[in-house]
């Protein structure tokens, strides 16, 4: 990981941590204002994911720690202290709960909670992206007011209510990019976690791909731990309704918690560039003035910036 991040900082990818930068972030630069320069070919680039092995005997293997029994989560907390995202459902409420939470890409689904002043509540959705790399939105790692979520997350792929079959584990480093971090930028609203565990080695990882074609039509999938579900992973699966240079627009129902969430097309073996489970953006936010549910868009700089995280 550290070659890449040397060779993505070469070309501008990635900014290492300054004087005004904690230890245990790093920022990335923003490409909020670069999207003419995007439009070079509308050709798919991508990397497939990875399926995983299944429930491990001992989550230790892999450096997670084992939650044990009665372990108790609090309810939703929003990241930004209001009603972050819950005015989501569009229409009727077509969310379909996902249980056991043991296969693909259920395990590879990350319930991302925020321990402040003693209580641990839920706090965001993530997804595995490599063995210890965890993606999701950007205020679910850094908020506007206060700043980095140092020291107060923790992660549990593929939790289940009360059940956490592949343990938990904490941030060795928040990640994001200096147009949320700096700017405040919604178009620029995603991050991530590397992590202090390799679980995703047994959970597996999505794919995702970036292209500059429209894609409109394009299935969408969003797979969580909404804030009114009680740790449960619901699901509900719609399709791109407005392509942006840097968002994408669906009708998929969502409410706060299902941030950071993966919006995943699913594409057929052998197809070029991912195959699989293939994420196009992270979901950040609830209805807007056209309707839709959003989340910035993957972009090829925002492609091999997350890349240069694993």
């Amino acid at each position: 990981m550290a070659l890449a991040s040397a060779l993505l900082a070469t070309i501008g990818l990635v900014s290492t941590a300054s004087a005004g930068t904690p230890k245990g972030v790093e920022l990335g630069s923003s490409d909020t204002e670069s999207v003419v320069t995007a439009a070079r070919t509308s050709g798919l680039r991508g990397v497939s994911g990875y399926e995983g092995t299944g429930v491990p005997t001992d989550v230790t293997a892999y450096g997670a720690q084992r939650v044990p029994a009665g372990h108790k989560i609090q309810g939703y907390s929003s990241p930004t202290g209001d009603d972050f995202g819950v005015q989501s459902i569009i229409g009727a409420d077509n969310r379909v709960r996902v249980n056991p939470t043991t296969s693909f890409p259920a395990r590879a689904t990350v319930l991302i909670t925020r321990t402040v002043s003693g209580v641990e509540r839920l706090h965001c959705t993530g997804w595995m992206f490599g063995a210890s790399l965890v993606l999701t939105a950007g205020h679910c790692v850094y908020n506007q007011s206060t700043g980095w979520y140092t020291g107060q997350l923790k992660f549990y792929p593929g939790a289940n209510g009360t059940s956490y079959p592949y343990g938990s584990c904490t941030a060795a480093t928040l990640r994001s990019n200096t147009g949320w971090t700096t700017d405040g930028n919604p178009d620029a609203d995603y991050g991530g976690a590397s992590l202090n565990c390799s679980i995703g080695n047994t959970t597996g990882w999505y794919g995702a791909y970036w292209t500059t074609a429209s894609l409109n039509g394009t299935s969408t999938t969003i797979q969580g731990y909404p804030g009114d579900k009680a740790q449960q992973q619901w699901t509900h699966t719609d399709q791109v309704r407005v392509s942006g240079s840097l968002r994408l627009y669906y009708a998929n129902d969502t409410v706060g918690g299902n941030s950071g969430s993966s919006v995943h097309t699913v594409r057929a073996t052998g197809s070029s560039g991912c195959s699989g489970r293939c994420s196009l953006a992270f979901h950040a936010y609830g209805v807007g003035s056209n309707g839709y549910n959003s989340g910035p868009r993957i972009t090829e700089s925002r492609f091999n910036l997350v890349v240069g995280w694993r």
